[in-house]
């Protein structure tokens, strides 16, 4: 998935690769507005070894996640958070540097998914992790830990807790 304006390089290379692989793998691929790569996808579908899905812009990620495995994406925000919601793992393929570059090392780092830079990595890693389900099993549960349940009704709590601890000048009526 590469976002609204389907900006991930190097997906039609993945998508090839997941087309001509011997593995028995159902891909999901999302092109988001850009309708030059989902033109350019036909060809590849049609003669996909296994199911493949094209699809344009959508608005029911969520349930494009929920029957995913894992997602090969960018590391934009809202991606990454909706992943992480639906304990996906994530393969995040150059990041963008900055935001997406830092959004990328925390996914890495809690260990709900993995950073590639090249092509050939991207390729490396897809195989192994086709043939690890308990290494994509391991990122699932890395990224179920990553959030806290019933995370609003920690943040009101914790918003109270500093409230009470102002001093009346600052905090007004208690």
């Amino acid at each position: 998935m590469g976002g609204a304006y389907g900006v991930l390089g190097g997906i039609k290379k993945m998508c090839q690769l997941l087309a001509d692989s011997d593995m028995p793998v159902q891909s999901l691929i999302v092109c988001g507005q850009d309708e030059k790569l989902y033109k350019s996808m036909d060809g590849i579908v049609a003669e996909a070894k296994n199911p493949m899905h094209l699809f344009g812009y959508v608005h029911n990620v969520e349930e494009l996640m929920a029957v995913s495995d894992i997602i090969v994406t960018k590391a934009g925000g809202l991606t990454v958070s909706e992943a992480l919601t639906r304990h996906l793992p994530m393969l995040i393929y150059k990041p963008i540097p900055g935001q997406e570059e830092e959004n990328a090392r925390f996914v890495q780092r809690i260990g709900a998914g993995l950073v590639v830079e090249t092509e050939e990595e991207l390729e490396e890693t897809v195989h192994r992790l086709l043939n690890n389900p308990q290494e994509i099993e391991q990122m699932r549960q890395a990224a179920a830990k990553a959030l806290p349940g019933k995370a609003a009704e920690q943040a009101v709590k914790y918003i109270f807790e500093l409230i009470n601890e102002c001093p009346e000048s600052i905090s007004g009526a208690k």
